[in-house]
């Protein structure tokens, strides 16, 4: 039995709404550990890689950070600064407003690169890039519309009502429909069928790796959740934790597709790409390991005359120094006869 006063006990909706907060809090925390490795690796890996996509890991980490950061604070606000004031209706403070606007932008950011990847493995398909592009478009639009009412109305319930719970929903619908979009076009365009020496994955593991990461399932799967979810409890804040997390998805996403390139002299290969230089790459070797064993054999063959030779040479020598020999021990007398007598004569 409890020790506290029954009015000191947190209400349902108090334990609901710090409950959220903190598990938002939680997985944002570890989601953003993974950016920072990512981050790391990527820098790491690709050194010369192109100048833009450096770029863009050094935005895409900064604003990750200053989301983790916010995030952070408004925990702080609600568990320390007002812990004696009950919380059963949140209030948006400003910190959290520019954490909503900065996933928005972050999302908007992911969403645009992935519309960039579609346009390669598809050959240049402009009509699925638009609409990849347009959607994103759209949820970004309606994402700062959302973000601005949220800083005017203060009172997240308040996204209950129609007016603000249908801009929130067309921008979180928006960015599902573009995430599922990419998804199905990456798979269907990065398959054996349109490039015939694609190493397909291997087991439940890489094959879940791939899907997620490389496909874009893990933002899709997030989003569509964060859109439901919405949708279904539009007043009450369940919605949060997904709402933190998945501006993290989406970073995590890009980073995780970019470190999952070959490397080649320090810059990235996308899969459609690595698999062209890879089998140039072998041929190249084979080519050379073939120059250098024809190399080697004709190396070895001139050693092989060469040591034949100086054996001929040598045994000559022999032959000629043993019959100097015979010569002199045999005629030797008769050599110096002759010298006297030509000696003599003169």
């Amino acid at each position: 039995m409890s020790s506290y006063p029954p009015s000191t006990l947190p209400s349902p909706a108090e334990l609901e709404n710090l409950g959220v907060l903190f598990i938002g809090f939680v997985a944002a925390t570890i989601l953003y550990g993974l950016t920072f490795f990512q981050t790391y690796n990527y820098f790491s890996r690709y050194p010369k890689d192109n100048q833009w996509i450096k770029y863009l890991v050094a935005s895409l980490c900064t604003l990750d950070t200053a989301t983790s950061a916010i995030v952070s604070q408004v925990l702080y606000y609600y568990l320390i600064v007002i812990f004696d004031v009950s919380v059963d209706v949140l209030y948006a403070t400003t910190t959290f407003c520019i954490q909503y606007l900065l996933s928005v932008l972050l999302a908007f950011i992911a969403q645009l690169f992935f519309a960039h990847r579609v346009f390669q493995v598809t050959g240049g398909s402009r009509p699925i890039t638009l609409a990849v592009v347009f959607m994103s478009f759209i949820s970004f639009v309606f994402g700062l519309i959302s973000s601005g009412q949220m800083f005017a109305r203060r009172r997240l319930s308040a996204l209950g009502s129609p007016d603000l719970e249908v801009v929130a929903a067309i921008s979180q619908s928006s960015a599902a429909i573009a995430d599922v979009v990419i998804f199905v076009t990456m798979c269907h365009s990065l398959r054996r069928a349109r490039y015939r020496e694609m190493v397909l994955p291997e087991g439940i593991m890489e094959t879940a790796a791939t899907l997620l990461v490389s496909r874009g399932l893990a933002f899709t799967i997030a989003q569509i959740a964060y859109f439901c979810i919405f949708v279904a409890f539009p007043a009450r804040q369940l919605w949060i934790p997904l709402h933190m997390i998945g501006s993290k998805f989406y970073v995590n996403n890009v980073l995780g597709l970019l470190n999952a390139r070959e490397v080649k002299h320090g810059q990235g290969l996308n899969e459609e790409d690595s698999l062209i230089d890879r089998k140039d790459a072998t041929d190249a070797g084979l080519s050379n390991a073939l120059r250098l064993d024809v190399a080697a054999t004709k190396t070895t063959q001139q050693s092989v005359n060469f040591a034949s030779r100086h054996d001929d040479l040598e045994s000559r020598g022999t032959e000629m120094e043993e019959s100097r020999k015979t010569y002199q021990d045999g005629s030797g007398t008769e050599y110096a006869q002759v010298s006297t007598r030509s000696t003599q004569s003169q």
